[in-house]
């Protein structure tokens, strides 16, 4: 089968963009963060990870789909006890995530579909697309595009603790199939405070902790990355791209 042409932002340039402008539907913006995965990845895991995503995507959907240059900055208060995660204040990210839609939509691009890698992000982005609804009149949605969409799919073949999601075997098993360069050959499993009432009454309900080192992890990490595979990374990316598929469909026909 024919490979659909791909149009990535950051690999163009403009005239070719100009040419494709009709067939452009959506916007689509990776959205990632700068922040510690323990010692299993490194602290552009989100943004490569969402970045690196959306391109096969695009590969799957061609030009009927913009990809934008990843936002590499998130809300990452809670993992600021580790040196060197950076974070963004919540209305700095809001307001920056508007302004990018709204200047795709000063060039006609009225759809925007914000994929997330990280999620610390998800209050925000559910502010953002409120705000774009309303405030902008901009068709604006967002989705993740890992753990949650694929866990039923791969809990069937793979224990999975109650737990997982950040620096654990199926983050870091999607790191290897998508981005093998933020992934570390000395991976280490969680160091969890499990038996805390934070972490079994919060962390467990899929809350963020306020501090992750004390909260959630010593080493930052959730799960076991020991176990991860290329395998389980290109199994729950094919179904979260089956998943975005759809969802695409779905947007750009409204």
């Amino acid at each position: 089968m024919e490979q659909k042409k791909r149009l990535v932002l950051g690999e163009m340039v403009w005239p070719e963009v100009e040419r494709e402008m009709a067939n452009i539907k959506v916007a689509v913006i990776p959205v990632g963060s700068c922040e510690q995965h323990g010692p299993n990845t490194t602290f552009t895991t989100d943004s490569e990870r969402a970045y690196e995503f959306c391109k096969l995507l695009g590969d799957r959907v061609g030009n009927k789909i913009l990809i934008a240059p990843p936002v590499t900055y998130g809300i990452s208060t809670h993992h600021m006890p580790f040196p060197t995660t950076l974070t963004l204040r919540i209305d700095t990210m809001i307001q920056m995530l508007c302004d990018i839609a709204e200047a795709f939509s000063r060039h006609g691009i009225k759809k925007v579909l914000f994929v997330n890698g990280h999620g610390g992000n998800r209050p925000v982005l559910n502010s953002v697309v409120v705000k774009l609804q309303y405030e902008y009149g901009i068709d604006a949605y967002w989705s993740a595009m890992g753990t949650n969409l694929a866990r039923k799919t791969l809990s069937e073949h793979l224990d999975l603790p109650p737990v997982i999601g950040h620096a654990c075997e199926v983050e870091t098993s999607q790191c290897m199939y998508l981005c093998p360069w933020v992934v570390h050959e000395d991976r280490q499993p969680g160091q969890l405070h499990t038996n805390s009432m934070y972490y079994r009454k919060v962390l467990c309900d899929g809350s963020t902790a306020w501090n992750w080192k004390k909260d959630a992890s010593e080493n930052g990490a959730l799960g076991d990355a020991t176990r991860s595979t290329r395998e389980i990374g290109e199994e729950m990316t094919n179904i979260a791209l089956d998943y975005f598929e759809k969802l695409l469909d779905e947007i750009i026909a409204r």
